[in-house]
């Protein structure tokens, strides 16, 4: 599948991600999706860390141009696939949620799912006010990658929320023991 790119293939791909992910949340039992601690997140934490993360971008995305920063003539926009693999070489550097980010989930399961559908709804209707020419003129920063345009900071959150979404089902896949019995990582 290839990533979307122009403002007309994020706009959906933002409300696929709001049903599949939300859904898939949703879907979880009571006991699984609570399973978690500040150290160890268990569902509901990755899904309160990821409103946290995707409330900032719809913040972004509404306010005046003027209170984004142009985005630096010398910057070197990167695809998709350069960002994950980024993303991915910060994480294995020991690079963390901290602050603001850390997931504090309160609500019930329903509660936080809705929070998050809407998390990414406010992505998707902010997107709405912007040209794909304004999306490589402006500037946001990421707290780990550093300072993105506006579309690159759009293709992180979405290989974000998708990463979070493929750690809480690895997490949850029985593993093949050697008895041939599965095992859940998370109780």
């Amino acid at each position: 599948m290839t990533a979307p790119s122009s403002r007309a293939e994020l706009l959906p791909a933002f409300a696929g991600a709001a049903d599949e992910i939300g859904g898939y949340f949703a879907g979880l039992d009571d006991r699984t999706f609570w399973t978690g601690t500040a150290e160890q997140w268990g569902a509901a934490h990755h899904l309160d860390h990821l409103i946290r993360s995707n409330r900032p971008v719809a913040g972004g995305l509404g306010a005046a141009r003027d209170r984004l920063q142009p985005l630096p003539p010398e910057h070197r926009y990167r695809s998709s696939a350069e960002i994950e693999a980024e993303y991915r070489a910060a994480l294995s550097s020991g690079a963390r949620a901290f602050g603001r980010w850390l997931p504090q989930p309160e609500g019930t399961q329903t509660e936080l799912v809705e929070r998050y559908r809407a998390s990414l709804t406010g992505v998707s209707d902010a997107l709405t006010g912007w040209t794909d020419a304004e999306l490589d003129a402006w500037a946001m920063p990421h707290p780990v990658l550093g300072v993105l345009s506006v579309r690159e900071m759009l293709l992180f959150t979405l290989l974000h929320n998708r990463h979070h979404e493929g750690g809480v089902r690895a997490r949850l896949t029985p593993v093949a023991s050697p008895t041939g019995t599965g095992d859940n990582a998370l109780p």
